[in-house]
C-alpha cells in the first residue's frame, strides 16, 4: 500500500513542479535553437517537406490533385510528429536526464512532464506554420471546440505512455532501439496519409483498433475543421485509464530503482 501511495505522489509531486519543468523546457528549448535565425521554425522544414511530398507522390498516384489531400496529410504528420516524437523520445528520456537524477531527487513524472512540455513547445510551432501554409493555399478551416477537450486528452495519454516506455527502456536498453524501430513502422501502418476508407482490410483493422490511430485523429479532425468520430473518443478515455493504472503498479514497483539502471 505504501508503494501505491509513493507512486500516487510521484505523480502529483510532477505536477506541483510546474513552474520548474515549464521554465526549463522553455529555456532548453531555446538553447537547442541558439543563433539560428528561424529557432523552432526550422522544424516547420520537415513538416512541409514531407506534407508536400507525400501530396504529390500520393496525388500522383492516385490521380487526384494534391489540394484535395494536401490538408489530411499535413494534419496527419503535424499530429504524427508530437506523437510519434514523444514516442520515439520516450525510450530515452531518462538516460538523457541521467545527470540530474543522480544530483537531484526529483520524481519520476517530473522528467516525462518536462519531455513533454518541449514537444508541446514544437508542436505549437509547427501548428503555426499549418496554419499559415493552408491558408495561403485557401484550405484551411477554423478549428472546431473539440480540440480544448482532445488535445489535453492526447498530451495526457503520451505522457502515461511516455513513462510505460521510459521505465523499462532504462533497465533494458535493448528496449529503446526497439521502440524507435517499431516508431518508424508506426509511422505507415497509421493512417496519416492513406485513408482507412479505400486500404486493404487489414490497414483499416490497424486503423480501428490502434490507440495510435485513435489519438492521431483526436488531434488532426478538430484541427481541418471537423468533429471527432465517437470511436475515437472512447479509444482515447478507455487507453487512459489503462494506462494510468499500469502506470501506478510500475511506479509501484520501480519507481526507487530507476536511479541504479542508469
Amino acid at each position: 500500500m505504501d508503494a501505491v501511495e509513493g507512486a500516487v505522489r510521484d505523480i502529483i509531486d510532477g505536477f506541483r513542479l510546474t513552474p520548474l519543468w515549464s521554465r526549463l523546457g522553455w529555456e532548453q528549448t531555446v538553447a537547442r535553437f541558439r543563433r539560428t535565425i528561424l529557432g523552432p521554425f526550422w522544424l516547420t522544414a520537415n513538416l512541409l517537406a514531407i506534407s508536400f511530398a507525400l501530396a504529390f507522390v500520393f496525388g500522383a498516384l492516385s490521380g487526384v490533385d494534391y489540394r484535395t489531400n494536401f490538408p489530411t496529410i499535413i494534419g496527419g504528420i503535424l499530429a504524427w510528429n508530437l506523437i510519434g516524437g514523444v514516442l520515439g523520445e520516450a525510450s530515452g528520456v531518462f538516460l538523457a536526464s541521467a545527470g540530474l537524477m543522480q544530483t537531484m531527487k526529483l520524481p519520476l513524472t517530473f522528467h516525462v512532464l518536462l519531455m513533454m512540455h518541449r514537444a508541446f513547445i514544437n508542436f505549437l510551432a509547427q501548428l503555426i506554420a499549418f496554419w499559415v501554409v493552408l491558408a495561403l493555399l485557401r484550405l484551411g478551416a477554423l478549428p472546431t471546440w473539440h480540440i480544448l477537450l482532445s488535445l489535453p486528452l492526447v498530451l495526457a495519454n503520451m505522457t502515461l505512455m511516455s513513462l510505460i516506455v521510459a521505465i523499462p527502456s532504462t533497465r533494458f536498453r535493448d528496449i529503446n532501439q526497439t521502440v524507435l524501430f517499431l516508431t518508424q513502422i508506426l509511422f505507415f501502418l497509421t493512417p496519416i496519409f492513406w485513408a482507412p476508407a479505400t486500404a486493404a482490410r487489414p490497414l483499416r483493422l490497424v486503423a480501428q483498433y490502434s490507440p495510435l490511430a485513435h489519438l492521431l485523429e483526436l488531434v488532426r479532425q478538430p484541427l481541418l475543421g471537423h468533429a471527432p468520430a465517437l470511436l475515437s473518443w472512447e479509444w482515447g478515455f478507455a487507453t487512459l485509464f489503462a494506462q494510468f493504472a499500469i502506470v501506478i503498479v510500475m511506479l509501484a514497483l520501480f519507481r526507487k530503482r530507476v536511479v541504479f539502471w542508469l
